[in-house]
């Protein structure tokens, strides 16, 4: 069996051996993964010398489709390929794409040893100039490729985020870009892994270079909710649950990965997720000895739900504050109510709420 890796460089084994030479020139090669990408693996000899001969004489063109066919079969054996009735058809198994692997796992949900399979462009390095039907299909899947590798790259980068995992998604998400400077979800994805992660000048750097690749590509400027994304970023700091008032916040800092808490955080996660789903209140309460990481937790949840657009206060209650009137409400205020849209025009009974 004939096993290719064509998601990036091209790599061809025989039964695990290193492919022969005749067998990777470049039009031999094409017509291979051409045919195991065609629908029921089967062309006519006609629509084959038309994709890669077009430009030879009818006699010349066959001749070589002959001699195509001829070095095929020396790699597949006699039971691989079928030449009869004016078709070229692939026996089915006998070449194996990494394409057709990675569509597998996905459909599995394993978007992990998916993501592990996507190393570059669709024959990534593959050009066969002479052989314009061929490029043309090249492009086309190449486009159909990048666009998938991409979605899956940046799935799998949101599922690690939702469990803590910011390091690897970051990781993913750089990939993603890599394969598209001017995908809009790619670039987002980027943004917010690298604020989760504490480095909000990377996050912006990433919004400005995927501004001017968007520019440079398609003439255009980013959507409006890339660019709010941008600016509650640039708006962000690293709270803490503790924290003394945000006039005194401390200054921003990488935030420390959070370790042991993936599950905890995934569940907090879901709840938070419903409630913006239905449109209603929930309330948590995370609990545990002192020590374990409790507030780090709690920052966690509260930095995503800032970057989905929610206004979030914190308050500490201390036994200090019970003699203190309207400590609650001045509380909730210091502590992130006051950039809340739309709090100047609230009706006094609405914040009298708060007290």
């Amino acid at each position: 069996m004939i096993s290719a890796r064509v998601l990036g460089p091209v790599d061809v084994s025989i039964d695990g051996n290193p492919a022969p030479a005749e067998l990777l020139w470049r039009k031999h090669l094409g017509l291979l993964i051409y045919l195991a990408r065609s629908p029921k693996l089967a062309r006519t000899r006609e629509h084959l010398v038309g994709v890669f001969w077009a430009d030879k004489s009818e006699s010349a063109a066959r001749h070589s489709l002959s001699e195509a066919l001829r070095v095929l079969r020396k790699s597949l054996g006699d039971d691989g390929l079928d030449t009869g009735a004016g078709q070229i058809h692939l026996t089915a198994g006998a070449v194996e794409l990494d394409v057709d692997l990675f569509e597998s796992r996905v459909a599995a949900g394993d978007l992990g040893s998916a993501s592990e399979l996507i190393t570059g462009e669709f024959l990534e390095g593959l050009a066969i100039v002479d052989a314009i039907g061929f490029e043309d299909w090249v492009t086309a899947e190449r486009r159909h490729w990048r666009q998938r590798s991409i979605t899956v790259l940046v799935a799998h980068a949101e599922e690690l985020l939702r469990r803590g995992g910011t390091g690897d998604a970051v990781d993913l998400a750089r990939r993603a870009v890599a394969l598209d400077r001017s995908s809009e979800p790619a670039a987002g994805t980027l943004m917010r892994c690298l604020a989760l992660a504490g480095d909000r000048g990377a996050a912006l750097e990433a919004f400005a270079d995927y501004r001017g690749a968007l520019r440079e590509a398609v003439g255009a400027e980013p959507s409006g909710p890339i660019r709010d994304l941008a600016e509650r970023i640039r708006a962000e700091r690293v709270y803490k649950v503790a924290a003394p008032p945000i006039e005194r916040a401390a200054p921003e800092t990488r935030r420390a990965p959070l370790v042991g808490r993936r599950e905890d955080l995934g569940g907090l996660l879901a709840e938070w997720q419903r409630t913006v789903a239905e449109n209603r209140a929930a309330l948590v309460l995370v609990a545990g000895d002192l020590g374990i990481g409790k507030s780090r937790l709690v920052e966690e949840l509260l930095a995503r739900a800032r970057l989905d657009s929610a206004t979030v206060a914190t308050v500490r209650a201390v036994d200090g504050d019970r003699t203190f009137p309207w400590h609650g409400a001045l509380g909730l205020a210091r502590g992130g109510l006051l950039t809340a849209p739309g709090l100047p025009a609230a009706p006094p009974a609405a914040l009298a709420a708060f007290g």
